[in-house]
């Protein structure tokens, strides 16, 4: 049902390190992709772990999850409490509808529907005629292996070399608690879960149900449907054929694919798909935010120019990283102003430093872009004269987060560094993260420092190894 306004929500949810707190702003400013897939794992929690959320209410510390609100402006991020929360926290907003009920009132009291049936009994057809399935069967009990209990999947495919493989033929949107909880038992049973659907207009991204979208995120971007075509093409190959609907940048789908069981990545965790759409987005994202700034640094060498940060060679990535954050230019200017210093050569130096510390995490080896000493100990050294000078004091809490999400964090084990950033915290007041210069590092490396961006990488196993810190610190 489609409200005319978004109703009032949680102001703001405390999530797990290194999410942290995200505000219901912060929520809403973020593309749909990024806040389906917090949805998906705070749902994957609540499943696995109910006494753990992975987000609670700031308020009560109950935990929450994420609705989606559909209304006549578009689908927008809510949070909302999950059943069981206290009754007396100022935004708690009542029970939620329970899956089977919410079910059978789409069925008008009827959980399943006669074209569901004919779905499945025309799925398993087509596929066991392969002569690789060696077992099918539909709507039957799967006993567990790992698992306390089995499962009741719509048609359930063992496939030889293939694998074993559940198939959920949804007609109506399914419910995000069964999804995690599919997905959670399926990974650990080694049974490949795929979700289908019958139709998916090409383009209607958008206007999809929440709980469809919620599958292809967790599908990473990919759309089954056994529609018309699909059944022809099973018929005439003697195998099961999905039309798999590939998610564009825009929200909508590429022209749909005709794609066997044989040309799915089933190695992923809770995931099966024809191409991975989300994670590379993902990537581009962060490495295009480092475009501009490679070639400076090659060319300002600190052994070939005293000052490197003079040189017009690095005017390119100023501008980049301007385009990027608006506020630095206001706050070049307050600096100008307060320090009697260039903000723009100032940035250019907490940069290089950030870039160091980035560098010597990914080649395994110090390696630094702000002074001409290199080879061992040159990273600690470098940070010990920046950070505990009067400069650079205030960025301390901002590198020792680098520092510490990076692969370089042993270097924190060091006791001269921690008495240099022990001293710069007790000394200078910190910048702080909505503040420009830590906003426009966000930006540099949002592996390191864009807390749900990082989560979410690490989720779908691809956090860059460089960027793999060690324990957070105090």
């Amino acid at each position: 049902m489609v409200q005319g306004r978004v109703q009032r929500t949680i102001e703001i949810a405390d999530f797990e390190l290194p999410r942290g707190a995200i505000s219901i702003a912060d929520l809403m400013a973020m593309e749909q992709a990024r806040w389906e897939h917090i949805r998906t794992e705070i749902n994957l929690r609540r499943r696995a772990d109910p006494t753990s959320p992975l987000a609670r209410c700031r308020l009560c510390e109950g935990g929450i999850f994420i609705r989606a609100q559909l209304t006549a402006a578009g689908t927008y991020p809510v949070y909302a409490h999950f059943s069981g929360s206290p009754l007396d926290c100022p935004w708690y907003d009542g029970e939620n509808l329970k899956p089977d009920d919410a079910r059978a009132a789409q069925y008008n009291g009827h959980q399943e529907s006669a074209l569901h049936r004919w779905l499945c009994q025309t799925v398993e057809q087509v596929a066991k005629v392969d002569p690789r399935c060696s077992h099918s069967a539909i709507d039957t009990y799967l006993r567990p292996s790992i698992a306390e209990r089995g499962r009741w999947p719509d048609v359930f495919l063992e496939m030889g070399a293939l694998g074993a493989f559940a198939l959920e033929i949804q007609l109506s949107k399914p419910f995000a608690p069964e999804i995690a909880a599919r997905h959670l038992h399926y990974d650990r049973e080694g049974v490949s879960l795929i979700w289908i659907f019958r139709d998916l207009a090409s383009g209607a991204g958008a206007d999809l149900p929440q709980g469809f979208r919620d599958v292809i995120t967790m599908q990473r971007g990919n759309a089954f449907v056994f529609d018309a075509d699909a059944l022809a093409a099973s018929i005439a190959r003697n195998t099961l054929i999905l039309n798999c609907y590939l998610e564009t940048e825009r929200g909508g789908y590429l022209k749909p694919r005709l794609v066997a069981l044989d040309d799915l990545d089933t190695r992923s965790e809770r995931s099966v798909f024809l191409e991975d759409r989300r994670t590379g987005r993902l990537l581009e994202y962060c490495t295009n935010g480092r475009a501009k700034w490679w070639e400076p640094f090659k060319q300002a060498d600190p052994h070939k120019v005293r000052y490197p940060f003079n040189e017009t060679c690095f005017g390119p990535a100023w501008d980049s990283i301007r385009a990027f954050v608006p506020e630095l230019s206001e706050w070049k200017r307050h600096y100008r102003e307060e320090k009697l210093e260039n903000g723009e050569h100032h940035f250019l130096e907490i940069a290089a430093i950030l870039f160091s510390i980035a560098n010597s995490a990914r080649l395994g080896r110090d390696r630094l872009h702000i002074t001409r000493i290199q080879g061992e100990g040159a990273l600690i050294n470098m940070l010990n004269s920046k950070i505990g000078s009067a400069r650079f004091g205030c960025y301390a809490v901002l590198a020792e987060t680098m520092l510490s999400n990076t692969a370089a964090h042993d270097r924190l084990d060091r006791d001269s560094l921690r008495a240099t950033f022990e001293q710069a915290k007790a000394s200078h007041a910190q910048i702080e993260p909505r503040h420009p210069v830590w906003v426009a590092a966000k930006r540099l490396f949002p592996e390191v420092l864009d807390g749900p961006l990082r989560a979410e990488l690490h989720d779908l196993g691809k956090l860059p190894q460089w960027a793999i810190g060690g324990p957070t610190p105090a």
